[in-house]
């Protein structure tokens, strides 16, 4: 979640466009972080020092980590260090910045460490350290506002952002939180948890989007779309609310119902509440989810 979350702060930088993003993310994916990459995020090596070393390396047939230890930048514990960590996985996203020309290395270098420093993504060695940052870090980023039960409502979005990258993939960016009081849906469906705290949450997109994320849920190639399609979301939406109820009741004691999913494609979404755009920008398609909050 923390690569997805830096994607959007490079948005809200007005570093990166969102095509740009989407490409970046999309090579990301069949990418490894570079030497030099967790050279710079080490601090060991400066954007300079580790640009010199890749001049060097189209005149010498040697590696990264050799060319670094001959010149004096590193020793050759901190390369078996570095190489074994490999570090966080958004360091690829801010390494695909320099290789498609986006960025050059100091700016990156620039937006990491103020990524790092605004969301306090320093030292995350213990376990339970990474959750509550990982927490904090997605509070910030929704801003319920003034809702009664924003701490449940950050457990739900939690939740969420882990399912689809369980259960869709991590090859996204999610969008600004956004209120909103109308939505004219395309393919779509909905669902209520209902009990101490209710809400009711719409996945909604495309058709071709629905197509490829019923083939990415289903683990298998649909080439067209049907009723396959407003499955997978229904299942999808199921499988997550459903996981919600449980946590609830295992973590805080809170019983709550879950209602059947509704389809609600082609037609005018205003539901009463507190309501949330979130849109999450994929390589295949933006898949909306619009949640609802009853205080």
């Amino acid at each position: 979640m923390f690569t997805q979350l830096f994607g959007n702060f490079l948005l809200r930088k007005g570093v990166v466009t969102p095509e740009q993003l989407l490409s970046v993310i999309k090579a990301a994916s069949t990418s490894h972080v570079k030497l030099g990459t967790l050279c710079m995020h080490a601090g060991l090596m400066s954007p300079a020092e580790v640009e010199k070393v890749y001049v060097m390396q189209t005149q010498v047939d040697k590696r990264f980590g050799e060319i670094a230890v001959d010149e004096g930048y590193l020793t050759a514990s901190q390369v078996e260090e570095l190489m074994e960590n490999q570090g966080p996985h958004y360091l690829v996203l801010a390494q695909e910045l320099t290789e498609q020309g986006i960025l050059n290395h100091e700016e990156v270098e620039r937006l990491l460490y103020d990524y790092q420093t605004e969301t306090e993504l320093f030292d995350l060695d213990m376990m339970e350290d990474h959750k509550e940052k990982l927490k904090k870090l997605v509070l910030n980023f929704c801003n319920f506002g003034d809702i009664r039960n924003a701490d449940t409502a950050v457990a739900y979005l939690q939740l969420l952002f882990n399912n689809v990258i369980r259960f869709i993939g991590d090859d996204f960016t999610p969008m600004d939180l956004v209120p909103f009081q109308e939505y004219v849906t395309k393919v779509a469906t909905s669902q209520a948890v209902s009990g101490e705290f209710t809400l009711c949450t719409a996945v909604e997109m495309d058709e071709n989007t629905a197509v490829a994320f019923a083939s990415r849920y289903a683990g298998e190639e649909f080439s067209e779309f049907n009723e396959y399609s407003i499955a997978a979301l229904e299942d999808f939406l199921n499988l997550h609310n459903g996981l919600f109820v449980v946590n609830m009741s295992n973590t805080s004691s809170i019983e709550l119902n879950l209602e059947a999913p509704m389809e609600i494609s082609n037609d005018l979404y205003a539901p009463e509440g507190s309501t949330y755009l979130l849109p999450l920008a994929y390589t295949f398609g933006t898949v909306n989810f619009l949640i609802t909050i009853y205080n």
